[in-house]
């Protein structure tokens, strides 16, 4: 849920690169974080929608809040996709951002649509399962739309002095692992 606002915040730090580009990729963030937001939120309002009444008025709701979301992906990633190819003038496009951006989103958005049911005697199991494919959901979309939108800044003339922001990005999480492996070194 958090990856729209990084993105935002990517995309707010790096402006001076690609003031069109920019403006597209936080319409699409910001469409992100709805569908996000529709994501957490739909199924637990779908319990107090009514949904109890039928298990198939139920199943209808969650359906109905899942192809919402899909859809606001769906938008959210046209709007970051255009910021990426705006306003570039001879610069190079950033495919390999964009190509595995769109690959983490459409298997994330895929996910939306895997129901483990394991039967009755496994619905413990089923359950467990079931969350970790809404975790592993979250992450490839957020993670999708986080690279997306580091494809709208990403290989732009850099008029402002900073450094790319791909290597700032890969230099912000080496050092996110170090700090991991430090504070787990020293917890042993």
């Amino acid at each position: 849920m958090l990856a729209p606002i990084g993105g935002i915040v990517l995309m707010i730090m790096y402006r001076q690169r690609a003031r069109t580009g920019v403006t597209w990729g936080i319409a699409g963030a910001v469409v992100a974080l709805a569908a996000s937001i529709v994501g957490f939120l739909g199924p637990r309002l779908s319990l107090f929608s009514g949904g109890g009444a039928s298990g198939e008025a139920f199943l209808g709701t969650m359906r109905a809040w899942a192809l919402l979301r899909v859809a606001l992906l769906a938008v959210s990633v046209i709007l970051v996709v255009i910021g990426a190819f705006a306003g570039r003038q001879g610069g190079r496009t950033p495919v390999a951002w964009l190509s595995t951006g769109l690959a983490l989103v459409a298997v994330g958005s895929a996910l939306t649509f895997v129901h483990v049911g394991l039967g009755t005697n496994n619905e413990d199991l089923s359950e467990i399962l079931g969350l970790l494919v809404e975790t592993a959901q979250f992450a490839l979309l957020g993670l999708g739309v986080l690279l997306l939108c580091l494809a709208v800044v990403s290989g732009r003339p850099t008029a402002d002095g900073r450094r790319e922001p791909a290597a700032a990005v890969a230099n912000a999480a080496i050092k996110a692992k170090q700090f991991y492996d430090r504070a787990h070194v020293n917890r042993r």
